[in-house]
């Protein structure tokens, strides 16, 4: 069994973007509700109520969060099988005729291979460039809305270096088009204020463990009139947009964890990007020649991404977990080989700039002196690191 305690200064966590620890609110709710019973919210008799009510509370509180109406808010497994339902239910019931997808480059793996499945059905993905800030090339995105497109898909913010892409641009733009807009909100929900009334989504993607619910659960925000076929069949559940009994407990702890982002959302993102310069300041003046990626576009307040000359990212991220600190690469394993984030690839990055990239994302229970004490331990790790090279 793995534990956390043997370290006496205690561990200091800095992947949130992974996955944010469970918020206080988010344990009790789930505890609240395995203790409450064992109804099915299927069920009509007073178990089976008392289950629903905890669902549709639930749901009431991540609609708030994302502001969209409660009946819009269909429960999922995660992020990816919300992206999924999404993709694939607007793929199924696109005409022969109607049978593009247009992406940026640099969207999560969750979307990339969900339009890979599609391309090998006969559909044509349209993939747009981005800067070398992350930021997608707009003139572009936009001129790729033509006829025939089932779907565009854009990030809100990318989980690696934290950069926000122009989601409302986008929004407006592909409403006027007709063309039904996916957004990867993913990273964002919980951090920036969302409001459908400026980024008219017809889909929204999100996760409960991202923002500090339990993990196994998230959701897809349906736009009303949205025609979507059904990812899981077999049950009316969801309103027959996702077959299968809802996870009570999980959705409960969703709700709880949504509840306490929306109530601290403005101040806890002015705290957070209090740290985030604090970070930032403290890499420059050790490390003059750090590279901070997208750090001249518009950013999530919780992300660092940097490469120090001479460091293997991998290496720095092992170094610092035996020292004490939970970071990581942003890269993807593929057969047990780490390959270099095709984020960064895509920003302009060489192979080694990309391998060498090391993210630091931090949230609700991340204080100014976690970051110092990271700061403070970086110098000496990437010193012996990079001793071990030249040996």
């Amino acid at each position: 069994m793995i534990t956390l305690d043997d370290d006496p200064l205690g561990r200091v966590y800095l992947d949130h973007n992974a996955t944010s620890p469970a918020r206080p609110q988010a344990v009790e709710a789930v505890r609240a509700a395995l203790a409450a019973g064992h109804g099915n919210p299927s069920s009509v008799h007073r178990e089976g109520r008392a289950a629903k009510a905890i669902v549709e509370s639930s749901r009431e509180e991540v609609a708030a969060l994302l502001g969209v109406p409660p009946g819009a808010v269909v429960f999922t497994s995660g992020g990816s099988e919300a992206i999924e339902a999404a993709i694939r239910g607007v793929a199924d019931r696109a005409p022969v005729h109607v049978r593009r997808v247009v992406m940026p480059s640099v969207e999560h793996s969750a979307v990339l291979e969900a339009v890979g499945a599609l391309e090998a059905r006969g559909f044509l993905a349209e993939r747009i460039p981005c800067d070398a800030d992350g930021r997608v090339d707009v003139d572009r995105y936009l001129a790729a809305l033509k006829r025939h497109t089932a779907l565009a898909c854009l990030q809100w913010a990318n989980p690696e270096t934290g950069v926000v892409q122009p989601v409302e641009e986008v929004g407006r733009a592909c409403r006027r088009a007709g063309i039904a807009l996916l957004v990867d909100a993913v990273q964002a929900a919980g951090k920036v204020a969302m409001d459908p009334r400026t980024v008219p989504a017809d889909f929204l993607a999100v996760s409960s463990h991202k923002l500090g619910g339990p993990q196994g659960v998230g959701a897809l925000t349906v736009r009303e009139g949205i025609a979507l076929a059904p990812l899981i069949h077999g049950g009316a559940q969801e309103r027959r947009r996702r077959g299968g009994t809802p996870a009570v407990a999980l959705i409960a702890g969703f709700g709880a964890a949504a509840a306490a982002a929306r109530e601290s959302l403005r101040d806890e993102a002015a705290r957070l990007l209090r740290l985030r310069a604090r970070l930032e300041a403290r890499l420059r003046d050790r490390f003059p020649e750090v590279r901070l990626h997208g750090q001249a576009a518009p950013r999530l307040p919780n992300t660092v991404n940097f490469s120090i000359p001479e460091v293997a990212g991998d290496l720095l991220v092992i170094a610092l977990d035996l020292a004490g600190f939970a970071v990581s690469t942003g890269s993807a394993c593929a057969s047990g080989a780490v390959e270099p984030s095709h984020v960064l690839l895509a920003m302009g990055c060489d192979d080694a700039e990309a391998r060498g990239a090391v993210r630091v994302s931090f949230g609700w229970n991340t204080a100014a002196a976690d970051i110092d004490r990271f700061a403070d331990a970086l110098p000496a790790i990437v010193a012996r690191l990079r001793r071990e090279v030249v040996r």
